[in-house]
């Protein structure tokens, strides 16, 4: 079905995992980031395969993160030129772009572009670039833009935290995707507040969109929201202000991607594990605002009956194909009152299954096949995503690492200088792999 190529052997605890775009495919090319780990700290990489001469290129180092939280990104133009984002952590981003079309060997110099965290890239049909980064202090979601012969600034804050929750961590995870209109579409997850035993009090799965390249943004149906916005405002999909089953637990709603399909209709990949564990749904709007559900997770419990969906992303073909990538996980004892463990999340497993679900028709049927069988680790599945000139024409390429994602030096890795767990060693090493469709 594919071809799986390891192109590290050093990858981080975070080495593909992030909302922003790892892989872009151009004429002839697969490019791709990730993060790697060594003595000389944590490294943005990136790597190209030429499908015509079926080798790798050598590994080029685009800079140093951080931390873990400081992951590169990717984007392509329409001349080829492939845009990096390295991100940070409540920190300074910086840019920079291919110095030849289609070529990651040489780079310009970093650009500052804004200070934030998690950051998701687009490039529009003019080549002007898009960025999202949740702000420093928590604060909310910024957006960014760089037209193709200007500079970056900030547009707009698209939502923000509420007053009540300013002291509290958030993190509005956000998911980006530009319709053949030129109409920019986002799902924000709202991740604030907490109570005296967890954080994420407040969870909430949320969509607007921008006809204006991000200076106003709407609902659905067209509806203004004053900026910068709220879920009252906003396109809902679900939200909970429940109490948490665990100290620093898992999201328990996600979007897990927006896709946009030929006609321009926004489709949102949306995970919920609030009424039952591991619900996976299509969540489709029309012009009127009036949301439909597919459920996906059928097709799987049918012929997996013992696993729940613990991750999903989502790909869009130019025919409206959909691809999902799917990670499946026995349920069992280590999940709490229906819901995934922290410490399902950060330890290394070998009993999950990897599937691609392909849909022709939104969601209605369903082909569902394997794509990693139990009996490796996978982690954090990142599939290439129409994110600027690049167009999907077949079956998506993804990455993930096959270690662990449990922090260096255990939970109390953000009381520990990196530089000192350096010196002791403390990193496993992990593999990054490319499967190729």
């Amino acid at each position: 079905m594919a071809d799986i190529d390891a192109i590290s052997e050093i990858g981080s605890e975070r080495a593909t995992v992030g909302d922003g775009n790892k892989i872009v495919t151009w004429e002839s090319k697969v490019h791709v980031v990730w993060q790697d780990i060594s003595r000389d700290g944590y490294l943005n990489q990136v790597r190209s395969f030429d499908q015509a001469a079926g080798t790798w290129s050598e590994t080029v180092t685009l800079g140093k993160g951080l931390d873990n939280h400081a992951r590169p990104i990717l984007s392509v133009d329409h001349d080829g030129y492939l845009h990096v984002v390295l991100g940070g952590h409540n920190s300074p981003v910086t840019w920079r772009r291919s110095v030849r079309p289609n070529d990651s060997s040489f780079w310009t110099d970093p650009e500052p572009t804004g200070e934030g965290t998690y950051p998701v890239l687009l490039c529009g049909p003019d080549n002007t670039l898009y960025l999202t980064l949740r702000a420093n202090r928590h604060a909310g979601v910024d957006f960014y833009v760089r037209p193709s012969d200007g500079s970056w600034s900030r547009r707009s804050r698209i939502v923000a935290n509420a007053p009540k929750y300013r002291e509290a961590y958030a993190a509005f995870h956000t998911q980006m995707m530009m319709g053949p209109d030129g109409v920019i579409h986002a799902a924000v997850d709202f991740y604030e507040g907490q109570d005296d035993f967890g954080r994420g009090l407040h969870m909430a799965v949320t969509y607007c969109k921008s006809a204006d390249g991000g200076m106003m943004w709407m609902t659905a149906d067209g509806r203004s929201i004053d900026l910068p916005g709220r879920p009252e405002q906003m396109d809902l999909i679900a939200q909970s202000t429940e109490r948490r089953v665990e100290p620093t637990p898992r999201v328990e709603h996600a979007n897990c991607g927006v896709l946009v399909d030929s006609r321009s209709r926004p489709h949102v990949v949306f995970l919920s594990h609030r009424a039952q564990p591991g619900e996976l749904f299509l969540v489709a709007f029309d012009e009127t605002g009036r949301q439909t559900r597919q459920p996906i997770h059928p097709h799987l419990e049918s012929k997996w009956p013992g696993l729940r969906v613990t991750e999903a992303r989502g790909s869009i073909l130019v025919d409206d194909t959909i691809y999902l990538l799917v990670t499946l996980s026995p349920y069992n004892h280590e999940w709490i009152k229906g819901r995934p463990s922290r410490a399902m999340w950060m330890s290394e497993r070998e009993d999950q299954r990897l599937v691609y679900v392909k849909t022709t028709d939104f969601g209605a049927t369903c082909e569902v096949l394997t794509v990693v069988e139990p009996g490796v680790s996978i982690n954090a599945p990142n599939l290439e995503v129409p994110v600027g000139a690049n167009r999907i024409g077949s079956t998506p390429t993804f990455a993930y690492f096959d270690g662990t994602r449990g922090y260096p030096g255990g939970e109390e890795y953000y009381n520990r200088p990196v530089d000192e767990m350096l010196r002791e060693g403390a990193f496993t090493e992990n593999r990054v792999m490319v499967v190729r469709g």
